[in-house]
């Protein structure tokens, strides 16, 4: 479907001013560091070996402000990649366009399974692994996880199942 999303898997060597790695775990950043050597390395943990100026933030939250900060003050030239699951790359990218980057200055490696569905029944986000089918769990329906994919939202679409049963039988305590 040509809204699904497609990964880099080799960094781009098109030349950067400025490079920042954001990864969810300094280990997955290893494979990306062979090609090409960024300026600076963020990310929520992991153990690092290369020789390259890595700042590890305690929570996404202080990540993602960190990134914005640093992308507020940048150059033209500047480049992202990100590493990570789907949740973490897609996040990664909102605030890269919002600080101003175009989609071509953004590279997304994605590692894991963890993704971000869509109930399109109650606009509520929620957090998947690889399964095709899922429950909502705010409205509770039974949602087919649909190939299209927001890039707005950084979700796949979750919609009924079950066209008889559009609602969930929802029990209060």
């Amino acid at each position: 479907m040509f809204s699904t999303p497609r990964y880099a898997t080799v960094p781009n060597r098109r030349p950067a001013l400025y490079r920042v790695l954001v990864a969810q775990d300094a280990a997955l950043a290893t494979t990306l560091l062979d090609h090409l050597a960024p300026t600076l390395l963020l990310s929520l943990g992991g153990e690092l070996s290369a020789a390259v100026e890595h700042e590890q933030l305690p929570s996404s939250e202080a990540l993602y402000l960190r990134l914005h900060a640093l992308l507020d003050q940048a150059q033209a030239g500047t480049c992202v990649q990100a590493i990570g699951d789907e949740v973490f790359v897609w996040q990664v990218h909102r605030v890269a366009r919002q600080a101003g980057l175009l989609g071509d200055e953004i590279e997304l490696f994605r590692q894991g399974a963890r993704r971000r569905l869509y109930c399109v029944h109650c606009t509520r986000l929620q957090e998947i692994g690889a399964e095709t089918e899922s429950s909502c769990s705010h409205c509770g329906v039974r949602l087919l996880v649909r190939e299209h994919f927001s890039q707005r939202l950084g979700a796949y679409m979750g919609v009924c199942i079950d066209p008889d049963r559009p609602f969930a039988t929802v029990v209060q305590p």
